[in-house]
């Protein structure tokens, strides 16, 4: 669980993280520091290592950090997971269980998901460039006093319409 190490960046995983640093409104879930002047500052931190393809651009597994508190998620693996928890579900989350955390390992263990993202990171770059783009409006919406919704929506997973339902 290092950042800045040698799993290389593609253009999907810039898309993911303005996605994940938007969502958040471009405040570090941490410590809570806001980086809407200066967005550099933050940085996507995901809770299961970039080299595991099969939740590499899963929502789920990603935070809003700054630098400092990346690097203290993680320095301390139990801090990285209650802070997860905290912002996901979990025993000191939402719900009672770690059925979210438990999904997300499950996720993590399959084939099937990490060759599908190795093969299509050009349309799941398409999807979180789009999905930027949505979150950009929903957050100027949001600065204008209305109703926002600011979850980031997994290439794999659609939102409900009534379309969809």
């Amino acid at each position: 669980m290092s950042f800045g190490g040698k799993i290389k960046r593609n253009i999907a995983d810039k898309h993911f993280s303005d996605c994940i640093r938007k969502s958040a409104e471009w405040k570090c879930q941490r410590c809570e520091k806001d980086y809407t002047d200066k967005p550099q500052g933050l940085q996507c931190s995901h809770y299961i290592s970039r080299g595991h393809w099969s939740v590499r651009y899963d929502p789920k597994n990603a935070l809003s950090l700054c630098a400092y508190c990346h690097n203290y998620c993680e320095g301390f693996p139990t801090a990285h997971t209650n802070l997860w928890r905290d912002i996901h579900g979990g025993i000191y989350g939402r719900d009672e269980t770690d059925a979210s955390l438990n999904a997300l390992l499950q996720r993590e263990a399959c084939k099937g998901r990490a060759q599908y993202a190795r093969n299509n990171v050009k349309a799941i770059s398409a999807h979180y460039r789009a999905e930027s783009a949505r979150l950009s409006e929903e957050l100027k919406r949001k600065a204008k006093g209305k109703e926002a919704d600011l979850e980031v929506y997994s290439y794999s997973t659609k939102p409900k319409t009534p379309s969809n339902s």
